[in-house]
């Protein structure tokens, strides 16, 4: 049983309230407010399960890859520091043999040069059938 209540509506809301009504085939202004007032509760309980559902989702994702995250940022890291203790070497053989210019691989690529290219590449692809090796031993998880 409804209670009667007197509101002042804007214009808007009365023609949106009457466009409902029309839409819904209701007879009477307050079952359509009534009614749209329940869909909006039953629109705050879905957001609420949706944002639960996200959070699990994320939460999920991150124990996934935290642990690749991870790897992928210990072996940048590595990388990193290689790659400056290369150039720290290199500028002191440079110092040491007071070069003055450098000759660039494209204008002209020297044998050791081609080895080393050629031994990292093997190595990059030993350690990518490790990787695969591995991955097929390990049960898949769930």
């Amino acid at each position: 049983m409804g209670r009667r209540q007197n509101v002042t509506l804007h214009e808007e809301t009365i023609a949106l309230i009457n466009e409902y009504q029309e839409q819904h085939h209701i007879r009477y202004p307050g079952e359509a407010l009534d009614r749209m007032i329940g869909e909006w509760e039953a629109q705050k309980t879905t957001d609420h399960s949706q944002e639960y559902l996200l959070s699990l989702m994320a939460q999920r994702f991150q124990e996934v890859f935290s642990e690749e995250v991870k790897r992928l940022r210990l072996a940048a890291n590595r990388s990193d520091k290689n790659t400056q203790v290369l150039l720290e070497l290199m500028n002191g053989f440079a110092m040491d043999q007071n070069l003055e210019s450098c000759v660039t691989t494209p204008i002209f690529e020297s044998q050791a040069m081609k080895d080393a290219r050629q031994a990292v590449e093997e190595r990059i692809s030993h350690q990518r059938q490790k990787r695969i090796s591995a991955g097929e031993t390990q049960p898949a998880s769930s």
